[in-house]
């Protein structure tokens, strides 16, 4: 399929007619009198939802690149609603209860009925509340993107200030966190009133669906069918006792080569007094050297790449009214590319996230080539991550095409952040998990405990006069994983376990690492975590000491490199 991404059209979903199609189909499945019939019925289904999403994709897409555009705003708000208040459950309940299912999951696989289950337990009821709570994450994100600060004397934008803060300046580094914090500490009372709705809304939701609380609704939803809470519980601790100690390690290297008495929090992200690396171009530069990355890496990924870029389905570069802080990939019809969504701030980040969407890519389409339908792209929540937090350990090999003279610092630093979010998004995990059982607590009771899980995570660390803020609850208000990703970004900790397993497959052996990779990216849909993990040779990342084997290939490696 051949086509520019900017030349889409976007048609709006009529979902009062989709609702209708979908009640005919459920009488049609009811009444099929063959398994031929019963599976026309499902591809039939299954290609509405799939234009319906594909629509929905398309708006969010637009919104995210120009946030202050009210006219996508409102259309995807309409579809992301459209989607939650449509009931889908009695087709799915036909599905299962007809006479056929054994020989549509012979066709289709187990994991699809396992999917079509969870989907009737969690989506049954709250239909008006999973449409609030779309649009309230959408006004957050809105407003998130269109925050403004003053900065010596100019209005800048978050992702623009965000590029100070790892300035060889100590003075920009402080400045511009305080400016990004005063700014949102300015719509506090908005931003706490969104949150504090959407935690009732979001218990509502799980309650209404049959489950005792937020966090067993969200673990049937990310398709945690064999683990749950005490495995995710037993991992956090290990995390803690393992990798937390090593972070310590970290801070006292930066501190000695900073020059430093003591490292403050705006410090921890500085490796080198004259500068980090940062990328020697914008973004057709970026691009330029990927390709070559990928020319290298495997024949048919670069053919992939290209594709992407001559299809206008890669869009990093800076653009006023783009969400900051945030990359993405979404899938859009299937045989067609996906979709790579960034913001470049001109820092080490925008390699990481080039190359960690792009990861994300190349498994929706290695999966998409083995799949019958569109439902059974849904791919198990904690094996998301791991071919893209594997493509960004993967660039190290390249580098140079990335940074020229600065590969060194790239790879020292890069790794060293990757062994930090490991522990850093346990902590927003664990936020969550304090929000989701103290339901109805004030907005200055969650950021009191939220600030107190920040801290021991980082004991070694003081804040200093970005204190006052934070205890405001500044970094709070910028934390996307509380406001729109409850629940998820444990699982960027579980998958940087995968990602550091193939990571040291490929120093040894990158044709063995590679093959592995492929195999991952093209199982990762369809199936189930402990299945997709195997397919690739890769152990569960909450085994019980896994995090402890990990630390020791961590240690080694920081200790040669």
């Amino acid at each position: 399929m051949t086509y520019r991404f900017s030349e889409l059209q976007y048609t709006p979903t009529d979902y009062s007619a989709l609702s209708a199609t979908i009640s005919n189909l459920t009488l049609r499945m009811q009444k099929a009198s063959d398994a031929d019939t019963a599976d026309r019925i499902l591809t039939e289904y299954d290609s509405l939802i799939e234009e319906a999403e594909y629509q929905s994709m398309l708006a969010y897409i637009h919104m995210s690149q120009d946030s202050s555009d009210e006219s996508w705003q409102k259309a995807y708000v309409a579809e992301a609603q459209g989607m939650s208040l449509l009931d889908r459950t009695p087709f799915l309940k036909a599905v299962l209860d007809s006479p056929f299912r054994t020989s549509l999951e012979r066709k289709y696989g187990h994991f699809l009925f396992d999917r079509i289950e969870v989907q009737i337990r969690t989506e049954s009821q709250a239909h008006e509340e999973r449409a609030r709570e779309e649009e309230l994450t959408s006004r957050y994100q809105q407003m998130k993107a269109m925050i403004r600060a003053e900065y010596k004397g100019k209005s800048c934008s978050e992702s623009e200030l965000r590029a100070l803060y790892t300035s060889p300046s100590r003075e920009e580094r402080i400045e511009s966190r305080k400016a990004v914090c005063k700014a949102f500490l300015e719509k506090r009372d908005e931003f706490a009133s969104i949150l504090t709705e959407l935690v009732d809304v979001r218990n509502k939701i799980a309650e209404k669906n049959g489950y005792s609380n937020y966090l067993e609704y969200m673990d049937d939803v990310y398709c945690r069918s064999s683990y749950g809470e005490t495995e995710m519980n037993a991992f956090v601790s290990e995390v803690k006792k393992e990798i937390l100690p090593i972070i310590h390690d970290i801070h006292e290297e930066s501190r000695k080569r900073l020059n430093l008495d003591k490292l403050m929090s705006y410090d921890a992200d500085m490796y080198f007094a004259d500068g980090n690396a940062k990328p020697k171009g914008d973004a057709i530069f970026l691009t330029k050297a990927a390709e070559r990355m990928y020319d290298d890496l495997d024949p048919e990924f670069s053919r992939f790449f290209t594709s992407m870029v001559e299809s206008g389905s890669l869009d990093v570069a800076p653009a006023p009214g783009k969400v900051a802080g945030m990359g993405f990939c979404t899938n859009l019809k299937r045989g067609m590319l996906p979709f790579v969504f960034g913001s470049m701030n001109g820092t080490v980040w925008d390699v990481a996230v080039f190359t960690h969407e792009v990861g994300h890519s190349w498994q929706g389409y290695l999966s998409d080539k083995s799949l019958y339908l569109n439902m059974q792209r849904e791919t198990p929540l904690d094996s998301v991550e791991i071919p893209s937090k594997t493509m960004e350990l993967f660039a190290y090999g390249y580098a140079e095409e990335f940074f020229k003279e600065d590969a060194d610092k790239f790879r020292y630093g890069h790794f060293r952040d990757a062994v930090k979010e490991i522990a850093g998004y346990c902590s927003c995990h664990e936020m969550n998990t304090w929000i989701y059982t103290h339901v109805g607590s004030s907005f200055e009771e969650i950021v009191r405990a939220c600030r107190s899980i920040e801290k021991e995570y980082a004991p070694d660390l003081s804040e200093g006069e970005l204190e006052e803020y934070l205890d405001e609850g500044a970094s709070l208000l910028r934390n996307m994983g509380v406001f729109m990703f409850p629940r998820y970004l444990i699982s960027y900790s579980l998958s940087e376990m995968c990602a550091l397993d193939l990571f040291a497959l490929m120093n040894k052996d990158r044709k063995e690492a590679m093959k592995a990779y492929n195999k991952l990216c093209s199982s990762a849909a369809g199936k189930s975590y402990p299945e997709i993990l195997s397919a690739a040779g890769l152990e569960c990342a909450y085994a019980p000491g896994r995090v402890k084997r990990t630390a020791e290939f961590i240690r080694k490696y920081m200790k040669e490199h």
